[in-house]
C-alpha cells in the first residue's frame, strides 16, 4: 500500500501493482528533463495541464526509479 506522507503513489501499469514515488532524485530528474530551473518553474509547467506521451513517460519513469526500480524511459 502507498504511503502518501512519503509521497508513494500506487498505480496500476501493464496490469502490474507499482508504487511510485517522488523523491528528491527524481524532483530534480524531471528539473533536467523539462528544462525548469527549479521546483516552481517545475510545478508552472505542470499546472498548464498539457502533457504529451513522451512527457507521461518521463514522469512516471521518474516516480518508478524514484521507488527503486531499475528502467528507462523507454
Amino acid at each position: 500500500m502507498a504511503n502518501l506522507h512519503r509521497g508513494e503513489v500506487a498505480a496500476v501499469l501493464g496490469g502490474r501493482r507499482r508504487t511510485l514515488v517522488l523523491t528528491l532524485g527524481a524532483l530534480a530528474e524531471l528539473e533536467s528533463a523539462f528544462a525548469a530551473t527549479d521546483l516552481p518553474a517545475l510545478a508552472e509547467r505542470f499546472g498548464q495541464g498539457r502533457f504529451s506521451a513522451s512527457d507521461l513517460a518521463r514522469i512516471i519513469g521518474a516516480g518508478l526509479r524514484g521507488a527503486g526500480e531499475d528502467i528507462d524511459d523507454a
